[in-house]
């Protein structure tokens, strides 16, 4: 079996060549490598399986993302040419959530709607709004909860299938203190994502509220949103999602509290889970054992932080948070690169690789960092915001 593998997979020629005989390929060069031999490909999103690229996959039977996200597949055209394909529905979630909370940490205490030394309970008073209630949005639902904000949820598709739930209308989301997007893209009826935030809708936000988009860049209309910003005042905005990738909309950056290059589920965990979803499918559509486990390839991370209190800070939070994740990292790098050049995919592709940046720091999951506990309820808190805990006693 040949696989062809995109080069930007954490471990996938460890992985792949197990399976059979594995080339990496860059997605840059897709149009011009001679691909007519492949028997699985596999990709991220900046691989766009399109009709002509289906076409050149003559002999291809898998074709598979390590993303959530699979708007870059063809499916009618794969289905057409009898090709099996696949995406790693969730690899990113944690990842995800936890820019999410990091983004609204960092808003809150930037506009002054919190202070550290406040006890954590100054979060309760908060409504936060969720767009898409999949893998993503029910872990950041989860994460805000857990803090004691009250959680409104918007999921059409869902609603539907779930009707007895205690669904919310887009009308209350968008009064939320805090609004978190992460729904698909979807341009069909019944229920499109597309532009669902409009010109009408926006207009409807108030200053002291948080945007925050970390699912897909054209849910919003940026031009839309970039021109009420020009004429009047707007909610904090945090993009890491942009309309019309790479080619974003530049002028929207000053406007931004918080910008980066649709990186927020590129934890190494994330786009490690990513490959390992990829191989294991493979691997189960062509017979084989998928031996191999994800935490045998994870470089050790340990870090550990004691609690003694039983009542969390703002500042406790906040140092546990962006001990593992500070936002504001990636923040400065995007605005500092994007003012010298439009390289929106180049730091995308480069984004926390020691390789390329000895300075850098490998972005990590909340997980690595084990927090002793002295109290009950704290470590329930911590937990469920995805830190691994343990009693003191």
């Amino acid at each position: 079996m040949h696989i062809l593998y995109d080069d930007n997979m954490p471990f996938a020629k460890e992985v792949f060549t197990s399976l059979g005989h594995a080339q990496e390929f860059n997605h840059a060069q897709v149009n011009d490598i001679d691909v007519s031999h492949t028997d699985a490909l596999m990709i991220r999103s900046t691989t766009k399986v399109n009709a002509d690229l289906v076409k050149r996959l003559r002999q291809c039977q898998y074709v598979a993302t390590a993303t959530a996200g699979y708007n870059h597949l063809d499916f009618a055209a794969l289905e057409t040419a009898q090709m099996k394909a696949y995406h790693a529905a969730g690899c990113n979630a944690q990842a995800v959530s936890e820019y999410a909370l990091s983004a609204a940490l960092y808003a809150l205490l930037a506009t002054g709607r919190i202070q550290m030394q406040h006890d954590l309970s100054v979060l309760s008073e908060l409504k936060v709004g969720v767009v898409g209630v999949g893998q993503v949005g029910s872990r950041v639902a989860q994460k805000f909860r857990a803090l004691g904000c009250t959680v409104h949820c918007y999921d059409p598709p869902r609603a539907t299938q779930e009707p007895d739930e205690p669904w919310a209308d887009l009308s209350t989301i968008v009064a939320c203190d805090i609004v978190c997007l992460h729904a698909p893209l979807v341009k069909d009826d019944p229920y499109p994502s597309f532009h669902l935030f409009n010109v009408e809708v926006l207009q409807q936000l108030r200053p002291e509220q948080i945007l925050i988009n970390a699912g897909r860049g054209e849910v919003i209309d940026n031009h839309a949103l970039l021109k009420l910003c020009e004429s009047q005042k707007m909610p904090t905005l945090v993009l890491d999602v942009w309309e019309n990738e790479p080619d974003i909309l530049t002028a929207l950056i000053p406007h931004t509290l918080i910008a980066t290059p649709h990186i927020a589920g590129h934890s190494l965990e994330g786009k490690t889970r990513g490959t390992f979803m990829l191989y294991e499918w493979l691997a189960e559509q062509i017979g084989q054992d998928a031996s191999l486990r994800m935490h045998d390839f994870l470089p050790k991370c340990h870090k550990t932080y004691a609690c003694h209190t039983a009542q969390l800070t703002i500042r406790d939070l906040t140092t546990l948070v962006w001990e593992i994740y500070d936002i504001a990292i990636d923040d400065r790098e995007f605005r500092a690169k994007m003012a010298q050049s439009d390289c929106f995919s180049e730091l995308r592709k480069a984004y926390r690789k020691p390789e390329l940046d000895p300075t850098t720091k490998v972005r990590r999951e909340f997980s690595v960092l084990e927090v002793t506990c002295a109290d009950a309820y704290v470590a329930g808190v911590l937990q469920n915001l995805g830190f691994t805990t343990k009693s003191l006693i």
